[in-house]
């Protein structure tokens, strides 16, 4: 295998952010009266952003007013949380360090809010991608591979010269819907439905194998 671009989903690939996400959602939650919920209960709800994230876990029947409120509320409070028990997978920073070294273009591509996003990137991977985007709407989110291209036209790369590192069946079906190397990752968050394996170009269990994209 040989590319010339790496991009990465974020949660449950190159950062563990489930702690802090669950830690918000509760404070949210008290606020407004609902029931708390644990690590292992949103673990299921992963893969698809935060709003996803807080509407599964609010109690059934809630309207779509209500889950907005909550959203909004959790994102304020995930904000301000300044990522406190947030951490990058062990080995993750240094395999980034190495590919960059060994010329490879890297770039993040999440459906968590992009200010999010931004703030953890800066924050754990400061220097080491080209570019980075969360969820900015109207544009469409993953698995729609609208955004995935148009980073990857900036960035000057073909997409049959690109990868696309994910933990979900969401990032395999973004890989494939692009037409870019589809790379999954066996330390992340796909609980509720387990990446494809046998559909994958790559499965990798320690980030130290990324180095055989190169």
């Amino acid at each position: 295998m040989s590319v010339k671009a790496v991009v990465f989903d974020m949660d449950g690939t190159i950062l563990h952010t489930l702690p802090d996400l669950v830690a918000a959602a509760n404070k949210a939650f008290t606020r407004l009266g609902y029931p708390t919920r644990t690590e292992a209960e949103a673990l299921v709800c992963m893969g698809s952003g935060g709003r996803h994230l807080v509407e599964k876990l609010m109690p059934p029947g809630c309207t779509p007013t209500e889950g907005e409120r909550a959203f909004k509320l959790w994102r304020d409070i995930y904000i301000a949380s300044e990522y406190a028990y947030t951490r990058p997978f062990p080995g993750v920073v240094e395999a980034l360090r190495e590919l960059r070294a060994r010329g490879m273009i890297t770039a993040v591509l999440s459906n968590k809010f992009d200010a999010g996003v931004q703030a953890l990137t800066e924050r754990f991977f400061d220097g080491l991608f080209d570019a980075v985007r969360g969820e900015v709407p109207p544009a469409p989110r993953k698995p729609d591979p609208t955004v995935l291209l148009g980073m990857l036209a900036d960035l000057g790369v073909r997409p049959s010269d690109a990868a696309y590192v994910g933990d979900t069946v969401v990032d395999a079906q973004v890989a494939r819907n692009a037409g870019v190397m589809a790379v999954g990752v066996s330390w992340g968050y796909d609980k509720t439905e387990p990446l494809p394996c046998n559909e994958l170009d790559a499965y990798l269990h320690d980030p130290s194998e990324l180095l055989t994209l190169v």
